[in-house]
């Protein structure tokens, strides 16, 4: 670009900023001469041949008026982006272009607004209080349900006595050489109709299918099954890969510990988050936020109307007891509460220059495949074919931030 073409902010707040762009005369000369160039080399006029037709045979057939306006036009495009790159400014809305008014001879100026985020000022954000429900102590009823959950993981399915069907009772059946279980259930339409037959009898199904169809078949309930669960003791502790019960039982009372340790750190987190968002005022740019709700209202919309859905967009927001104005209004909340949370973040890594590198991410990724029993070489090569190499970049320079505030906040418990 010429070095006399100028660019210079002529207007910035918060949430918006004007560039005013004034190229010399000479520039928009040459552009204009480069348009009719362009117009001579692919018309096809009788009587001259491409690249040589005359700039008034051009303008008669045209007018002077659209050349000079596609080479303006050529500039805006030139020198719109060179323009914000060197005044370090970062669009979120679609930058509007306005000619200023001007002598024809004179230079040729215009100016670019768009939406702007704001600049992020922190208070002093170390040393915050919050108040978080206590860290209720591991008692022995946590741990003996625990040890159930992994008792039914190797329940099995046996006969059981009795020959009528009652509600949630597990059902074998039968449909011409196929058998397969399931649990009878009054408000399933078809499992429904298992509900007072006797095993050997054959239940006719004709029930409303997909698309319009109807389901009509012939099961015959071949008997009852019951769910045997093992014993609690040395045996199951095997199974599970557990050398005895109290070896288990450690392992149980190690993970319910971390869970609830984990669940304490990121209530503290979220809360210190959000005191330090409300003490941060942080305007956002309208178009900005607009456009965001609009995509994330069209994204809902697209899921619920896609074809086979059960239900659709406008049955989703009737049974949430709510108009589409509502809903907008409530993912607006969202989005909102979404962007000044990514701001905030994003500026206290900047104070606290925390980054990594690719290497020092890798190593990041090696310990946590390592805590969780994988291999750290695969699961960066997954991370990088998934391309999420970058959200787990965003998500480990964000747990570090948590961190930060965390270990420099007061917390104080309060009962549950």
């Amino acid at each position: 670009m010429p070095t006399n073409t100028r660019y210079e902010i002529a207007g910035r707040d918060d949430t918006t900023a004007t560039v005013r762009v004034t190229i010399p005369p000479a520039e928009l000369e040459k552009e204009i001469e480069a348009v009719y160039a362009q117009y001579s080399n692919e018309l096809t006029i009788p009587g001259f041949r491409k690249g040589h037709v005359p700039k008034n045979v051009l303008e008669t057939r045209f007018g002077k008026d659209i050349f000079v306006l596609e080479a303006k036009e050529a500039l805006e495009h030139q020198h719109v982006p060179t323009a914000l790159e060197e005044l370090d400014l970062h669009p979120v809305s679609t930058p509007k272009v306005e000619e200023m008014p001007g002598e024809p001879t004179a230079d040729f100026v215009f100016q670019v607004s768009f939406a702007i985020l704001p600049k992020v000022e922190l208070p002093t954000y170390r040393g915050l209080e919050v108040t978080v429900p206590r860290v209720r102590e591991l008692a022995d009823e946590d741990v003996n349900q625990a040890l159930a959950e992994i008792q039914s993981q190797f329940g099995v399915l046996a006969e059981r006595e009795g020959d009528a069907v009652s509600e949630g009772d597990i059902v074998r059946v039968r449909e011409k050489s196929e058998e397969w279980d399931t649990r009878a259930e009054k408000d399933n339409p078809v499992t429904g109709a298992f509900v007072g037959r006797k095993v050997g009898e054959k239940v006719q199904i004709d029930v409303p299918h997909e698309e319009g169809k109807r389901l009509q078949t012939t099961l015959e309930i071949l008997g009852l099954r019951q769910v045997v669960l093992p014993s609690i003791d040395d045996e199951l502790a095997k199974d599970a890969g557990f050398e005895s019960l109290a070896a288990l039982r450690d392992d149980v009372k190690r993970r319910l510990t971390a869970a609830r340790d984990d669940r304490h750190r990121r209530a503290v987190e979220s809360a210190l988050l959000d005191v330090l968002i409300e003490k941060t005022p942080l305007p956002l740019p309208e178009p900005f936020v607009l456009e965001l709700v609009d995509e994330e209202l069209d994204r809902i919309r697209t899921a619920f109307d896609r074809p086979g859905s059960a239900l659709s967009f406008a049955r989703y927001v009737e049974e949430r007891s709510m108009t589409e104005d509502g809903l907008r209004t409530e993912i607006r909340g969202s989005v909102e509460r979404r962007l000044r949370r990514e701001l905030v973040l994003q500026r206290l890594a900047e104070t606290e220059s925390v980054s990594y590198n690719d290497s020092e991410l890798e190593d990041l990724a090696h310990a946590d495949a390592s805590e969780a029993g994988e291999d750290g070489m695969r699961f960066v090569a997954q991370l990088k074919a998934e391309e999420r190499w970058e959200d787990y970049r965003s998500a480990k320079v964000t747990e570090r931030i948590l961190g930060i505030l965390r270990e420099a906040a007061n917390v104080k418990d309060k009962e549950e």
